[in-house]
């Protein structure tokens, strides 16, 4: 797999870089240092020559909708995009909606689950195993069905923004679908959540 990881942060993308390394050998990892959250044709330009299959994006709260905004301006390559965001991912999740070869993780998800969800999310690739939906995740499809925010389900749930978003990548993934919102239309297309529970 080819993987470009683009940040502001060089000492982050060198580390990333060098445990993906660790962990996939195999795998072609490159980095490219910005220095504000915005893509330019010259980055463009390195997604093309090099056949990258996977950018990872290392942004923060305050700079996503930016760093969003700029990808979505530039006309490029039909790559994938991963998102690796801090823990409010409702406001991530809404610029998100409607593009299907994107996601969203946060940077407190293990190193593990971080390269099988790049390995399940690669368009080329297929999930490795049988999904199974947890009772949790019935439960937060719920939640948002009736529009609740991320937020409100961490308080009244009383788990984390991790586990959310570990949840909303199981969800994805048992209905193959790229975002939540087509989740909770499969859902109640069969019968796993009705209106009336």
């Amino acid at each position: 797999m080819k993987v470009l990881i683009v940040s502001m942060s060089t000492l982050f993308i060198e580390a990333l870089q060098i445990a993906i390394h660790d962990r996939r050998p195999t795998w072609q990892v490159d980095t490219y240092p910005i220095q504000a959250p915005l893509f330019n044709e010259a980055l463009m330009k390195k997604i093309n020559d090099q056949d990258i299959e996977i950018v990872v994006v290392e942004t923060s709260n305050d700079h996503f909708a930016i760093t969003i905004g700029s990808l979505k301006k530039l006309k490029g390559p039909e790559v994938d995009i991963m998102l690796l965001v801090d823990s409010r991912m409702g406001e991530v999740y809404h610029h998100l909606k409607d593009e299907e070869r994107w996601a969203s993780v946060t940077k407190n998800t293990s190193l593990n689950e971080f390269l099988l969800l790049m390995e399940s999310f690669n368009s080329n690739t297929s999930l490795p195993l049988e999904v199974s939906l947890k009772e949790v995740d019935k439960k937060i499809l719920k939640d948002l069905a009736v529009g609740h925010t991320f937020e409100f389900i961490q308080r009244t749930r009383e788990i984390s923004a991790e586990e959310i978003d570990q949840s909303l990548y199981r969800i994805n993934a048992y209905f193959k679908v790229p975002n939540y919102i087509e989740s909770i239309s499969k859902a109640f297309e069969q019968k796993i959540i009705t209106f009336g529970t």
